[in-house]
């Protein structure tokens, strides 16, 4: 069967097995389809971000990372991009660049030492030649620096790194501890760069976009707009990302990307764009906007998510809502009671209003009556319900204190409404408490993660077994 298929990673896997780790989210996926290899890809969305094996190398999301690596090796605008795909336990960065069509390679930049320099000249060849190489693998992660920081501090957590003291190191003693690796790379950079020029902080919404682009929404509704009125200013922020549509009477649309640097307040990753919009009326009666997105050279590929939109209308605000995303807001509903990630939706806004970021995991969902038909049938819609017919074996080797993850086969899948990164739970009437996520996807038989513990005599408790049911209902009414 397809599920069984050899990762093309898997020597890797095997050597280091993943600990911890959560399944790249579709967007990100979508995003570097176009630029990463199809092996590391997978890699991401059948095993995940987070770390592998003792080493403790971490597989991370080059959106993060990328201003961070950006900061270190500043480049000309048409150089060979450098993506950032992985973090070593020491804090070193691990970057992918396209050469040519058909060349590659693999290389490192030591925020410690400021040391940089190719790995391999091939992707593969790095995860499942380079790292499975003891010697190889020993001078990008020292293995006994690394037992030592272990013993030292324990393991690391997510987005943690060992960072050691050199000037005691030089003196040929160690002291060690564990940091937020983003704010060791800053703390580095900065003292290199010295003070960094903070901009003016955002007081309103105009103000919060970059300075160059501002008069792209200013002029625009010059009289009151209605708030059941569709054309005006929509915002959506999802951390330090922030998105501007302007929906106009004429059939314009005026789109804005960037971010708000959390340190110095600046203004990068500007993309902008403008053409057509229409509105329609779905068969079910939801009132729909598609913009006419055109991607460039400098897009990125999740720009186009924004091409459809749904109206949403509560109270005295209005939202506009992606349509490709209701199924995941729906899922968040049920939760959460929230409207999902952030990033889903824009809100009606004036420039002038007050400069308010929404949070990340979205805000409060409204009342039922106020969603459109589409989340609407999506909230409402009966539970899937699947039934455990195979569990692996447990790896002993993945687990990190006794907690692991094992793939189980079930009898539903994305024929029956499963997708991929959905959370399945036990239904509260069964008395077991399983709770895991869509791994794999299959037409009729898709592949969850459960999470498991073991006790204190070692044995696995409460883990799962054949017969036991999931459900897509998390809310357990």
């Amino acid at each position: 069967m397809s599920w069984f298929r050899r990762l093309a990673l898997s020597p890797f896997i095997k050597a280091h097995p993943p600990r911890k780790t959560q399944p790249a989210p579709a967007d990100l996926i979508a995003a570097y389809a176009p630029v990463l290899p199809a092996s590391l890809l997978e890699l991401w969305r059948q095993k995940g971000l987070g770390h592998y094996g003792d080493m403790q190398l971490a597989l991370i999301d080059p959106r993060q990372w990328q201003p961070v690596l950006d900061r270190w090796i500043v480049s000309p605008p048409d150089a060979v991009r450098r993506i950032p795909i992985a973090l070593t336990p020491f804090g070193a960065v691990v970057y992918y660049r396209k050469l040519t069509p058909t060349d590659e390679d693999v290389a490192y930049l030591d925020p410690v030492s400021k040391a940089t320099g190719d790995l391999t000249w091939n992707l593969d060849d790095f995860f499942n030649q380079y790292l499975c190489d003891a010697a190889s693998c020993d001078r990008l992660i020292p293995s006994d620096l690394l037992a030592a920081a272990r013993k030292a501090c324990g393991p690391l957590a997510a987005g943690e790194v060992y960072e050691i003291d050199q000037m005691m190191f030089s003196m040929q003693m160690l002291r060690v501890d564990k940091v937020d690796a983003l704010a060791l790379h800053t703390r580095l950079r900065d003292a290199v760069d010295g003070p960094a020029t903070v901009a003016d902080a955002a007081t309103t919404n105009g103000e919060a976009l970059p300075a160059a682009q501002r008069s792209m929404f200013e002029g625009l509704f010059n009289a009151p707009q209605s708030g059941n009125d569709l054309h005006g200013v929509y915002l959506s922020s999802y951390i330090d990302w922030h998105r501007m549509l302007a929906l106009e009477p004429n059939g314009q649309y005026r789109l804005l990307f960037w971010k708000i640097d959390h340190r110095s307040l600046a203004r990068t990753d500007v993309r902008a764009y403008a053409g057509r919009y229409e509105v329609t009326q779905t068969e079910i009666g939801d009132e729909q906007v598609t913009l006419d997105i055109r991607l460039r050279s400098d897009s990125s590929g999740s720009d186009a998510n924004d091409a459809q939109l749904v109206v949403m209308r509560s109270g005295t605000d209005m939202f506009l809502l992606r349509v490709d995303e209701l199924a995941d807001m729906a899922t968040a509903m049920d939760g959460s009671k929230t409207l999902g990630r952030s990033e889903y939706y824009f809100r009606k806004v004036g420039l002038g209003d007050a400069f308010v970021e929404e949070p990340s995991g979205g805000r409060a969902a409204p009342p039922l009556a106020d969603l459109p038909r589409a989340l609407q049938q999506r909230v409402t819609a009966e539970a899937i319900i699947a039934t455990i017919t195979h569990v692996d074996d447990v790896d002993p080797d993945a687990e990190d204190d006794g907690a692991g993850t094992v793939m189980c086969t079930l009898d539903r899948g994305q024929d029956d409404g499963l997708r991929m990164n959905m959370p399945l739970r036990s239904p509260p009437d069964t008395g077991r408490a399983l709770y895991g996520w869509v791994w794999e996807m299959h037409p009729a038989a898709c592949r969850v993660g459960i999470n498991y513990q073991r006790g204190s005599d070692g044995k696995v408790e409460h883990g799962p077994v054949v017969g036991d049911v999931l459900t897509s209902r998390l809310s357990g009414e």
